[in-house]
C-alpha cells in the first residue's frame, strides 16, 4: 500500500508540473538538491514512465497501426494524420530532460560520491534507456552538455546518435564493473518501482538494453553490433527473464496507469483511441486469440472490429461507432520498459544474424509463447509445424522478418514505440503508401494522412528548444532517417 501511496503522489505531482511552461532542460526547480537517491529515484523512474506510457505509448501505437483516432473525435489526429509540427508533444522533450534525466543525474552523483553502486547502477540503467529513445526520435541531441546549467551551460550543444549510443554503452560497462556487493551499497527496496531492489534484475535490464543498442545499428554499424553481442555472450550474459515494467497503478485518479489517467480519465471522451483494421485483421487472419485481450466488444455487439488507419474525416458517415471495437486500455495496466518476450525476441535476432550462440528458432518459439503467456494464453499450436507463427528456418532475410513480424504482434499495447523502431530498422512491417487501397500484414498508409504516401521517420526539435538554444541543428523533415535507419 505503501508503494502504490508513493505512485500515486509522484504521478500527480509529474502531470502537475508537465503541464507548466517553466520547465527547463539545464535546470530543475522542483527539486531540492539535498535530496537522497532512495527519495529521487522513484520520481525519476515515474517520470521516464509517465512520457514512454503515455503520448509515446499513443504514438508508438498509432504508428504500428495497433490504434487509430477514433472517427467522430479529434484529440490525435495529429498522431494519425501524420500532421508533426515543431510543438507535437514537446513537453515530454522537456519531461525527459528537465525532470527524469536531471533526477537521475543526481541519484548517480550522490551513489556514486557514496560509493552505493545499487543505486548508482540504476540510475545508469535508466539514463542510458532514455538517452537512447530521445536519440532514436530526434537523432541528434543535447548529451555531454545536457542539463549543466550549474557550470552555467545553458545553450547545449547537440550530439549524434552514434556517439550518444558508444558513450552510454561505455557509462553502462562503467556501472557493471562496480561492486554491487560493497558493504557501502544499500537495498534500494521500495524506491525502485520497476524490480523492488533486485540488482541481478537491473544486471539483466542492462545487458539487454545493451543487447538492444547493438542491434539498432546493424545497418549502419555491423561490425561493433557483432563484436558488441558476441562480448554480450562471451562473458556469459544474462537477459531479462521477468518483464521490466512499473506496476502497482490503482483504479483511482492519479494513481492509475498513465495513459489510462490522460486519455479515459482527463479528457471528455474515453472514445477516442479505436482498433485499426491493420491489426485487427492480422490477427483474425491467423485466428490469434490475443485479438480479445487487445480490444473490446463493439457497443453494437458482434466480433471486435476496427477501422481503416485515419479514416476521421471523408468516410466517416458511413462509420457506426457503435460497430468499432475501442483499444482496451485498463487503469492497472503495467507501463513497460522491456517485457519477457522482447527479451527474447532480441535474443532471437541476434542468432538470426550469426551473433552470439543462441538457437534462433528456439529463442523465437519461447518468445512467442511468453508473447502468448502474457495474456494467460497457450500458443502452442501457433509454433507448431504448420502453425500460422511457426519458424520459418529459411534464409537469414526471411527468419529475421518472421522475428520481426511476431514481434510487433507481440508489442501491440505493450510497447508500440519499440515496435515502430524496429519497423524503420529492419522495414518490417512493410509500408503501403497508398491511401486508397488496403493490404494485408502490411502498414497502411492512413486514409487522411497528410504527408502524401510518407511515414514519419523522426520528431523535429521542439519549438522551445528552437527558440531558446542557439546551438539546435538545422531542422530535418520528419522523412529523413536518424543514424541508424539506414
Amino acid at each position: 500500500m505503501k508503494t502504490i501511496k508513493k505512485i500515486g503522489f509522484v504521478l500527480s505531482l509529474i502531470f502537475l508540473l508537465s503541464c507548466e511552461d517553466y520547465l527547463d532542460i539545464n535546470s530543475d526547480p522542483n527539486n531540492p538538491t539535498d535530496a537522497t537517491p532512495d527519495l529521487i529515484l522513484p520520481a525519476a523512474q515515474l517520470s521516464v514512465a509517465s512520457v514512454i506510457g503515455g503520448d509515446y505509448a499513443i504514438m508508438g501505437n498509432m504508428w504500428c497501426q495497433y490504434w487509430t483516432q477514433n472517427h467522430t473525435s479529434n484529440q490525435y489526429k495529429e498522431y494519425d494524420g501524420f500532421n508533426l509540427q515543431p510543438d507535437f508533444i514537446e513537453v515530454r522533450f522537456q519531461e525527459l530532460y528537465a525532470g527524469a534525466l536531471n533526477d537521475l543525474k543526481k541519484v548517480k552523483q550522490k551513489s556514486s560520491q557514496s560509493e552505493d553502486w545499487g543505486f548508482y547502477l540504476i540510475a545508469t540503467a535508466m539514463e542510458a534507456y532514455t538517452f537512447q529513445i530521445l536519440a532514436d526520435i530526434y537523432g541528434e541531441i543535447p548529451f555531454t552538455e545536457a542539463n549543466k546549467g550549474e557550470l552555467g551551460i545553458f545553450s547545449p550543444h547537440y550530439e549524434g546518435g552514434q556517439l550518444v549510443y558508444d558513450s552510454l554503452l561505455a557509462r553502462l560497462n562503467n556501472a557493471l564493473a562496480k561492486d554491487l556487493s560493497a558493504p557501502t551499497v544499500t537495498d534500494p527496496g521500495n524506491s525502485d518501482f520497476i524490480f523492488g531492489g533486485d540488482l541481478d534484475k537491473w544486471v539483466q535490464f542492462v545487458n539487454t538494453l545493451k543487447l538492444k543498442m547493438y542491434l539498432r545499428q546493424v545497418n549502419v554499424n555491423a561490425g561493433a553490433a557483432k563484436a558488441g553481442i558476441d562480448a554480450l555472450y562471451s562473458g556469459n550474459a544474462d537477459f531479462l527473464d521477468t518483464d521490466a515494467a512499473v506496476t502497482g497503478f490503482q483504479d483511482e485518479a492519479n494513481a492509475s496507469n498513465p495513459l489510462y489517467e490522460q486519455d479515459r480519465r482527463q479528457l471528455n471522451t474515453p472514445k477516442n483511441i479505436r482498433a485499426s483494421t491493420t491489426f485487427v485483421s492480422f490477427l483474425q487472419n491467423n485466428g490469434d486469440p490475443r485479438i480479445d485481450m487487445l480490444y473490446e466488444i463493439p457497443e453494437a455487439g458482434g466480433p471486435v472490429t476496427g477501422m481503416r488507419q485515419g479514416d476521421y474525416e471523408l468516410s466517416s458517415l458511413d462509420l457506426d461507432a457503435a460497430t468499432i471495437s475501442l483499444a482496451t486500455i485498463n487503469a492497472t495496466d503495467p507501463v513497460h520498459f522491456f517485457t519477457y518476450a522482447e527479451s527474447l525476441f532480441l535474443q532471437a535476432e541476434a542468432a538470426a544474424r550469426g551473433y552470439g550462440t543462441g538457437n534462433a528458432k528456439n529463442l523465437y518459439d519461447q518468445a512467442t509463447l511468453a508473447s502468448f503467456a502474457y495474456y494467460g494464453l497457450d500458443g502452442s499450436s501457433f509454433i507448431a509445424p504448420g502453425g500460422a507463427y511457426a519458424y520459418p528456418d529459411g534464409s537469414e532475410a526471411v527468419n529475421i522478418e518472421a522475428i520481426i513480424m511476431q514481434k510487433w504482434a507481440a508489442q501491440a499495447r505493450v510497447n508500440g514505440l519499440e515496435a515502430w523502431f524496429d519497423h524503420l530498422r529492419t522495414g518490417f512491417p512493410l509500408e503501403n503508401t497508398s491511401p486508397s487501397t488496403f493490404v494485408p500484414n502490411q502498414l497502411n498508409y492512413p486514409v487522411n494522412g497528410l504527408t502524401s504516401g510518407k511515414f514519419p521517420r523522426r520528431l523535429l526539435y521542439p519549438d522551445r528548444e528552437v527558440s531558446r538554444n542557439a546551438n539546435v541543428p538545422a531542422q530535418k523533415d520528419i522523412f529523413t532517417p536518424v543514424w541508424w535507419d539506414n
